[in-house]
């Protein structure tokens, strides 16, 4: 190997790492604040935390679920906030065919108008199930709902201390029941009070115990929800994660809200799944970054509405269409369906520019690669698919798609899948390619796929569109500039640029997924790991 093809094998190493760090650092979006009391303060939230998450205090625990019910009163009431309890009697429960008695709470802050931002989430703890593997033993409830408890509080805190003038005002609804199957949000949306003048919901919920609070779901055509939810410090969110949870068979509150055509978001942390309705969701186990990160989404966008005047008017929450978004890094990236149409014309184009630019002499070559592609991922998918199903045996558990926390050294599995995925793919394009002589056919073979993928997302779920979008954008334009200006010494090296976007796009969004659909998935995964694979590899076969 020659010196100048090693120093181009050392910055193509070098940037790949430094881009997996920024796709890494940005799982952990805040950092705790101890003491400025002008924001949230982890402190205080602690405070609350421990308060309510001492024992558990489900529905049937109902002395320990009064004294959280007492605490969270007194503290709205320190605040200068008066409750209601809405109490309902004789409500069944499917799960254990009984009959129980819930209690929601109620309060609101009135502002100049009659328009109002509702902070929702519940109060009591999840339940033993003995069908779930990993939530064989009660909760204490510490993250779910603890971290929403304490952000809402703390939010309330600040505004009042702040002394805050409010053109808009704010309703809180901690519901009861939500573990056991919705039942208070069921309840509250029966009463006209609550809802009356709500325009935006913030629902905050958990699904684990640590990692970003991820604004996960939207009401529906959401781009004036997300020019709100701009507002807030650090947004950490993924258009397509909207798309996959409509498809899966869970809900919280949200969903009745959503139901009844209300407009906002949902909030929880996805990472910690190990903890999830488990004894060890107590205090011991949370993040303060991850509390930090709900109040540094949650706070600024609860000032924003209460302050501006256009909130006044519901008009102006009122969509029009839903918009792709994503996290890059620390940026959050908003654009519309039309401009994702935009895109892929201008991927096509470019793609035909490059094409005629290679002066590839036989279509064919190009579309030898599309299927190799496709062939590779649909393969190393049952792959996957069947090594999940072979773990979960050898755990003696029953296998489930999008739930099967908890596997031994699934950690060790999954970086093995992976990086085994990724010596046979370099392996296959390379004896495909002919030593990667035929490397541009392979390129234009990749970015046609990439494509062909985009179009059939954009119509079946645009909000994961972006997931092959981006890459083939990217790609596209650097290896036209670096096609046009092919005597500029040293000018491939830009492709370097869409190698470092895609892995830092990728990274901390493949993470997020194996800990939100866990082992089951890890076929999905794989997906998403081979998207990434072909994009950086089409990507470093343009460098020259």
């Amino acid at each position: 190997m020659n010196l100048q093809k090693k120093n181009k094998y050392i910055i193509i190493l070098l940037v790949i790492f430094i881009s997996f760090f920024i796709g890494f650092k940005s799982l952990n979006p805040s950092k705790p604040n101890y003491t400025d009391n002008s924001r949230t303060n982890v402190n205080n939230q602690m405070d609350h935390i421990k308060n309510i998450a001492q024992e558990p205090h489900t529905i049937f625990d109902i002395e320990a679920k009064e004294k959280v019910r007492d605490y969270l009163v007194s503290e709205l009431s320190s605040l200068g906030i008066e409750s209601k309890l809405y109490k309902y009697e004789d409500i069944y429960e499917k799960r254990s065919d009984s009959l129980v008695d819930i209690e929601n709470i109620y309060a609101e802050v009135k502002g100049k108008s009659d328009s109002y931002i509702l902070l929702a989430t519940h109060y009591d703890s999840s339940h033993a199930k003995k069908e779930r593997y990993a939530e064989k033993d009660g909760s204490l409830g510490a993250a779910d709902a603890g971290y929403a408890l304490s952000t809402i509080l703390e939010t309330l805190r600040v505004i009042k201390e702040k002394n805050i003038e409010l053109e808009n005002g704010i309703k809180i609804l901690f519901t009861d029941g939500e573990e056991y199957g919705l039942l208070g949000a069921k309840e509250s949306v029966k009463e006209a009070e609550i809802f009356d003048g709500v325009n935006y919901v913030i629902n905050i919920e958990a699904r684990g115990t640590e990692g970003p609070a991820v604004m996960f779901e939207t009401s529906p055509n959401n781009n004036a929800v997300l020019d709100l939810y701009k507002a807030s410090n650090n947004p950490f969110s993924y258009s397509i994660t909207s798309e996959i949870y409509r498809l899966l068979p869970n809900s919280t509150d949200f969903t009745v809200f959503l139901q009844n055509n209300l407009t906002g978001i949902n909030i929880a942390v996805l990472d910690g799944i190990e903890n999830y309705h488990t004894p060890n969701d107590n205090p011991e186990n949370l993040s303060e970054e991850s509390m930090q990160h709900y109040g540094d989404q949650v706070l600024p966008i609860v000032t924003e509405f209460v302050t501006n005047e256009k909130y006044s008017n519901p008009e102006n929450l009122d969509g029009t269409n839903d918009s792709i978004f994503f996290i890059l890094g620390n940026q959050f990236i908003e654009y519309s369906n039309t401009l994702n149409y935009v895109f892929l014309i201008v991927i096509l184009i470019l793609i035909i520019y490059l094409y005629k630019k290679f002066n590839i002499k036989n279509v064919k070559n190009v579309f030898k690669f599309v299927l190799i592609n496709t062939g590779f991922t649909i393969i190393a998918m049952i792959v996957g698919y069947i090594i999940s199903r072979i773990v979960a045996i050898l755990n003696g558990r029953e296998f489930k798609l999008t739930y099967l926390p908890l596997m031994k050294f699934e950690g060790i599995i999954f970086v093995s899948v992976l990086l085994l995925v990724l010596v046979t793919f370099i392996f296959t394009i390379k004896k495909f390619s002919k030593n990667f002589i035929e490397k541009n056919d392979f390129i234009i073979g990749s970015l046609v796929l990439l494509l062909i993928l985009s179009i059939i997302l954009t119509i079946v779920l645009p909000g994961a569109s972006y997931l092959t979008v981006i890459p083939a954008l990217l790609i596209s334009i650097f290896a036209s500039i670096k096609q046009n200006f092919v005597n500029i010494k040293y000018l491939s090296f830009i492709l370097l640029i869409p190698v470092a976007l895609v892995i830092i796009l990728y990274v901390p969004m493949i993470y997020l997924f194996n800990c939100a659909l866990t082992f089951g998935a890890l076929a999905v995964n794989i997906f998403f790991i081979i998207l990434v694979y072909i994009a950086i590899l089409t990507a470093l076969s343009a460098i020259e």
